[in-house]
């Protein structure tokens, strides 16, 4: 097909890509019943009708939300959640189209899941919510926090948010949708594949291809990745107004502080030796400098 996954545009689908985890068993959703903050799993409704199942486990005054990526769901936070649980809340929320979330929706953008979560915190009656957010989940929870206001004390970026002012050709976005729209599968397998530069990981690999490259939800895949070219990563910055804090990968994709800055509060702490999926690949790593980064925005917005 003449499609070729060069760094810039695997640079552009990072931001659009996906998570990975070990299987994570599911406790039975509760079926009925206003949405509550009891440790389990529960349903919620967004504005437009989509069930949303949100697992809670922990407690506190602060609030740890975790937003995936695209194509994957709630349970690819597995290893994050019982580390987080023991110092916060932590909840982990389906969005809408992804994993056992409805997928009743005419148009999927990236703004829509940011009204989602923000409306989940409003049903809630969060406050001192720190969202924590991997690749698409950057920007979901950027346009989130903008939405929530004052309920939000800062973003922690999961090798995303990269450079707020990073475009991509108009040619390089043709030859991927060309690619992903012609075969769906074989395109994201090929994606995914590239994703992992790490050893031993086959498992983890493997779960982000059956989960995140099936057919059965091609169109909204594709969708939110026609409107991720869309999105204006240096506004949804700006109008977040909160602390960014990003834990990236050092590559391929340079971390641009000094560019971020021009649009907000941010800083970031880069892992070595780790591709785009390094919370799942090191969490021994990964979960240290989690809880330390949620602390700092904590202490710096007190």
């Amino acid at each position: 097909m003449g499609f070729k996954f060069t760094r810039t545009a695997a640079a552009a689908l990072l931001m659009a890509a996906l998570v990975a985890c070990e299987d994570a068993p599911r406790a039975p959703i509760e079926r009925n019943g206003d949405p509550a903050l009891q440790p389990g799993e529960h349903l919620w409704s967004t504005e437009d009708g989509n069930r949303v199942p949100y697992a809670v486990q922990g407690d506190g005054a602060v609030n740890v939300l975790l937003v995936h990526c695209w194509m994957c769901d709630r349970t690819f936070w597995s290893d994050q959640v019982p580390v987080l649980s023991e110092h916060y809340r932590t909840i982990a929320i389906d969005l809408p189209g992804h994993g056992e979330a409805t997928a009743e929706r005419e148009a999927w953008t990236i703004s829509g899941y940011g009204a989602d979560v923000a409306g989940l915190i409003e049903a809630l009656d969060l406050t001192d919510v720190v969202l924590v957010g991997h690749s698409m989940g950057g920007p979901v929870s950027l346009r989130a926090a903008a939405l929530a206001g004052d309920r939000v004390r800062g973003i922690v970026a999961v090798d995303t948010l990269h450079d707020a002012e990073f475009e991509f050709s108009s040619e390089e976005v043709q030859s991927y949708f060309e690619a992903f729209g012609s075969n769906f599968s074989q395109a994201c397998g090929n994606f995914v594949e590239q994703m992992f530069p790490e050893e031993g990981v086959e498992r983890i690999s493997n779960r982000v291809r059956e989960t995140s490259c099936s057919e059965e939800r091609s169109e909204i895949g594709m969708a939110l990745m026609k409107d991720f070219g869309r999105v204006d990563m240096p506004r949804l910055f700006a109008e977040a107004a909160v602390p960014i804090r990003a834990i990236n990968a050092s590559g391929p994709n340079r971390t641009e502080i000094k560019t971020n800055r021009k649009y907000a509060d941010f800083d970031a702490v880069l892992m070595d030796d780790v591709g785009h999926y390094l919370q799942m690949t090191r969490p021994r790593q990964f979960n240290p400098l989690l809880l330390q980064t949620i602390e700092e925005i904590l202490k710096e917005t007190r």
